[in-house]
Formats: structure tokens, sequence, C-alpha cells
């Protein structure tokens, strides 16, 4: 893992140099996560371009959150394709009142085990496993790069074999980003309500919480990618003959 240096682009590493179960590595500028787009400048794009052969962007997020928030892609190839397709407590951001969040591990079993999700991670799986050697890097992400962005680096790094603490120290490494941020956001939360547990809950909305990740890697079976997430086994042995030196 590669941590991304940017301006105008929260949350942002690339996957690459991370080492697999059978001593593997993930080849750099091929695969990189972030938080949305939606102030990136010509500046840090052309960075990203020029540095990490950046030419492709998906967008994990709603269709609201998109409309209010679109990214600056400029001249990249562009996708959207939503995991959540309308708003869901806790895993999006779109409503802006201060409120309890729920707690998100109800959310991430079922962002594991719905159809309409499970299709979702399909789609924006197979369009990176799809992407040929000639190709320069690939990035997705939602609003914060944290939980559809975060499931999403997760499964991609199954796919490529890379070990449980390894996938663990991407998914928390969202915190070295986001927790003074956070920190912030629950103290704005708590002087305006008086409540320690509303401040509480949107603190952990901004956050990784390796519970969360717990509950969804204890659904996620030596079956998954094949038999919920259909994935054709051509596709994931090509990708990983492309992406793994």
């Amino acid at each position: 893992m590669i941590e991304i240096e940017m301006k105008t682009v929260r949350n942002i590493r690339d996957l690459g140099e991370t080492i697999t179960k059978n001593g593997k590595r993930i080849r750099r500028n091929k695969l990189i996560r972030s938080a949305h787009l939606a102030g990136l400048s010509q500046e840090d794009l052309d960075h990203l371009k020029r540095e990490h052969h950046l030419d492709t962007v998906i967008d994990l997020r709603t269709y609201k959150e998109v409309k209010e928030k679109p990214d600056c892609f400029y001249d990249l190839n562009y996708f959207h394709i939503p995991i959540v397709k309308n708003f869901e407590d806790g895993i999006t951001h779109e409503k802006k009142e201060v409120r309890r969040f729920p707690d998100l591990t109800q959310t991430y079993i079922e962002l594991v085990n719905r159809e309409d999700y499970l299709q979702g991670f399909h789609d924006v799986l197979t369009k990176i496993l799809e992407r040929k050697e000639e190709e320069g890097a690939v990035l997705w992400h939602c609003s914060e790069g944290k939980d559809r962005c975060g499931l999403t680096s997760v499964l991609i790094e199954m796919i490529l074999g890379v070990d449980e603490d390894a996938i663990r120290k991407d998914y928390l490494f969202t915190n070295k980003i986001n927790q003074v941020r956070a920190e912030k956001i629950y103290d704005d939360v708590f002087r305006k309500t008086g409540s320690e547990e509303i401040a509480a809950s949107v603190y952990k909305a901004f956050i990784a919480d390796e519970s969360y990740l717990d509950a969804a890697l204890s659904y996620i079976k030596e079956d998954f990618f094949e038999n919920k997430l259909k994935l054709d086994p051509k596709l994931i042995e090509g990708f990983r003959n492309r992406i793994l030196v």
C-alpha cells in the first residue's frame, strides 16, 4: 500500500506493493482507492495521470450523492456504478441534519448478502477485472472512501490473495486520514445536541471501525466470489496474472 499525497482528494492510496500470501506483490499504478473527487484540482489530476497512470474512475456513490457533488474527472474515463442506489442511513452522507447515526454492523452484513448490493459489487469488480494489460490505473471511490470503497478494496485484495492482516491494515488506514476530522465532527455535534450518544454515533460514521469489517468478513466464505458474486473464474485468473508480479 502506498499513500498518495493530494491537496484536493482525501483518503487516497495505491494498493501497489502489497504482498500476497504466496509472496507475490501487487503492481504499482494499477489499483487506487479514495474519497470522492468533487474537488479534484487540475494540478492533482495531472499528478495522478503523470505519476500514477490514472485513466479511469469508478464512482460507487448513490445517484443523489453524484448529483449533489459530481466528480471533477475532466478527460478520465468515468463510470458510475452505485453499490447502494438509493439513500441508506449511515452508509451514505446525503442527509445533513444532526441525528444519531445507526450502528453499521447490520449494514455491512447486508452489503455482502443482499442481492441488489451483491449485483453492484459484481458490476464494479467485473469492470476492474476486465481491464487490459496496456491500460493504466483505475480509481474507485465512494463519499469518504471508507465503507463502499473499503469493502470493494477488501474484495479485490481477497481475490489477489492478500492475507487478512494486510487487508485490515489497509481498511484501518482510513483512520490516519479521518481521525482528526471525525474528532472535530464529534465536538461540533456534541456542542449542537448536548448528547454524547449522538456525537459518538456520528463520529463512528466517519472512521473505519474494525467491528464492521469483522461482520462482513464472517459472511465471506470460499465460494463467495463464484457463487454469490458470480464472477467468472477465468476473469479472476487473468486479473491475477496481470496485477501480481
